[in-house]
């Protein structure tokens, strides 16, 4: 095993960016993205993994979800670069993900959640156009229709059940799904995917969308009760699937209704310690707990929002984020969830702290 260590890093003064400040540079970009590699990024052999924190603690299955999202990370960063070395580094990150994290290519034989299958399925799909390797395209397919098989049925209308034990159908899952059917339509031929993130999407905005406000529920259960607990990842995998539908058809109705999403977690879910700055969304696992890097999930698909809508005020809102969370980054370029204090020097998680690499990592 061996990893990168990084010196020479100075700690920024920590104050937040005004409104419609400059966006990092693009050295500003690689160093956050170099700082987060030197601190957690693994490579054994060809398996490239990220671990769980600066203990260097290796990820499990139980990390299995969260590894996916970093990976996306770094898949943001490559999109960003085009660099061949961000590109090889997610070749090694998949298949760290394959076998070293979950020690099999069949993540539904063994992961009753199906949203963290489809979590996979978006970085696999990911992975597949950025490194041409068709094996991930080949998996990503294999694993969504095992998905599919298991957890769409009729009841509720529709929809994608969260686990294998079927209480609830949850926008975690379909918000994902839709986004991953739309990937895995754009690379393949008559499989069928785009029908299906129309049936996903369609039962979602009805089910679990409120029309009027953009807000979007984390799930229904099976007697039918809707649960309005708001989540940045929720609000953002919408806004992306609705972004992605936008793009396919140019039928304005999509931006719209992600905009609308959009806009709510800005007056909602922001200044919990500074001004339109995304609040913390630390659970009571703190930076181990699930809550803790949503809201990367949320920028990146805002990110792809507002390019697509060319929306100059959440373009200048997320660099407004992006600036705050790398004026707090810690003495090696870390940056946490708490967008509004220092960065620890001590110890921090490699999840924590992927909502700080997204952030800088997105194109606005």
């Amino acid at each position: 095993m061996n990893s990168r260590l990084l010196n020479g890093l100075v700690a920024a003064v920590v104050v937040a960016s005004a409104p419609g400040a400059l966006a990092l540079t693009p050295t500003e970009k690689n160093l956050a993205f170099d700082s987060y590699n030197n601190a957690f990024y693994v490579a054994n052999g060809g398996n490239g993994y990220y671990v769980v924190d600066t203990n260097r603690v290796a990820p499990s299955r139980f990390d299995f979800w969260r590894v996916c999202e970093q990976i996306e990370a770094a898949e943001d960063a490559y999109d960003r670069t085009r660099n061949p070395v961000h590109r090889d580094l997610v070749f090694s990150l998949l298949n760290g993900l394959n076998n070293v994290v979950s020690g099999t290519t069949d993540f539904a034989s063994w992961n009753e959640y199906n949203d963290d299958v489809m979590w996979a399925v978006i970085a696999l799909t990911r992975g597949y156009e950025i490194t041409g390797h068709r094996p991930f395209l080949d998996q990503a397919q294999w694993q969504f229709n095992k998905i599919w098989d298991r957890a769409w049925d009729s009841q509720l209308g529709g929809g994608l059940w969260w686990r294998t034990d079927k209480q609830t159908k949850n926008a975690c899952v379909n918000g994902p799904a839709t986004i991953a059917a739309m990937l895995l339509a754009r690379n393949t031929v008559n499989t069928g995917y785009r029908a299906q993130a129309d049936q996903i999407y369609n039962w979602l905005r009805a089910t679990l969308v409120n029309p009027s406000t953009g807000q979007v529920a984390d799930h229904i259960q099976a007697n039918g009760t809707k649960v309005w607990w708001a989540f940045t990842y929720n609000q953002g995998t919408f806004a992306g699937a609705s972004t992605l539908l936008y793009q396919a058809t140019g039928n304005t109705s999509y931006r719209d209704v992600g905009g609308l999403a959009v806009n709510w977690t800005r007056r909602n879910l922001t200044g919990q310690h500074i001004a339109d700055i995304l609040n913390d969304e630390y659970d009571a696992n703190g930076g181990h707990g699930d809550t803790a890097g949503f809201k990367g999930i949320f920028v990146r698909w805002a990110g792809k929002w507002a390019g697509a809508a060319n929306d100059a005020s959440i373009k200048s809102w997320l660099v407004n984020n992006s600036n705050t969370a790398w004026s707090y980054r810690n003495s090696s370029g870390v940056m946490w969830g708490q967008w509004w204090r220092r960065t620890p020097d001590n110890y921090v998680t490699s999840w924590e702290s992927s909502p700080g690499l997204a952030v800088t990592q997105t194109p606005y």
